[in-house]
């Protein structure tokens, strides 16, 4: 979900108070801060749109993980932080598998064995009916042994499933790097244009 133009505008009327920057008599960047934060709000959509469309947002953990903070004042310069799940460089770069792929980043797998924070990661996306896996050993009776043998099928399965991802290794999405692209074109222009309003305004007040 994007912020509004009354969402950014208000966050920044907080940032100017907090730096106590309420003195009518000097330039009062409230424009110009409104759009670096709608910016952000955009440049966040647009990674969470790229992710889609590469069919990579399998779980949707990763794309629901990435939010923009609110501005923090460090002196009187206007930060504002993108946080997301630890591995959204891994996807946006790439990962080298120990028999295949290829890293924009030089990222690699280190070990020839997955993990149990993988497979358990793996297991987690195929409950939550995303992952669309036949499991062929499953059946409709309901004895002590068919479910022990549907379990080791599973386990199997996600085992499988992350031993493939450590051989192949994980493809490049560019969502990062894409949508730093086009944001980056939106800069120049939008900045400008409110940076020329807030000049305006401290002319007349």
């Amino acid at each position: 979900m994007g912020i509004s133009k009354a969402q950014a505008a208000a966050l920044a009327d907080n940032f100017l108070n907090d730096i106590g920057s309420s003195d009518k008599s000097g330039l009062q960047p409230r424009e110009t801060f409104t759009e670096i934060i709608l910016i952000a709000g955009e440049f966040v959509e647009a990674m969470q749109d790229n992710l889609n469309k590469s069919h990579t947002n399998a779980s949707g953990a990763l794309s629901a993980s990435i939010v923009a903070t609110e501005p923090v004042q460090e002196g009187n310069t206007l930060s504002i932080d993108i946080s997301m799940l630890k591995y959204g460089p891994y996807q946006n770069k790439g990962v080298k598998g120990r028999k295949s792929g290829s890293s924009k980043a030089g990222y690699s797998f280190k070990h020839d064995k997955p993990g149990q924070s993988m497979i358990d990661a793996i297991s987690a996306w195929q409950k939550s009916g995303k992952a669309k896996i036949a499991n062929t050993n499953t059946k409709k009776t309901t004895s002590g042994y068919e479910k022990k043998n549907a379990s080791i099928s599973k386990l199997s399965s996600d085992y499988a499933i992350a031993q493939s991802i450590i051989n192949k290794g994980i493809k490049a999405t560019g969502f990062i790097d894409k949508a730093a692209e086009i944001t980056e074109k939106k800069v120049s222009d939008r900045l400008g244009g409110a940076l020329k309003i807030d000049l305006l305004n401290s002319l007349v007040t």
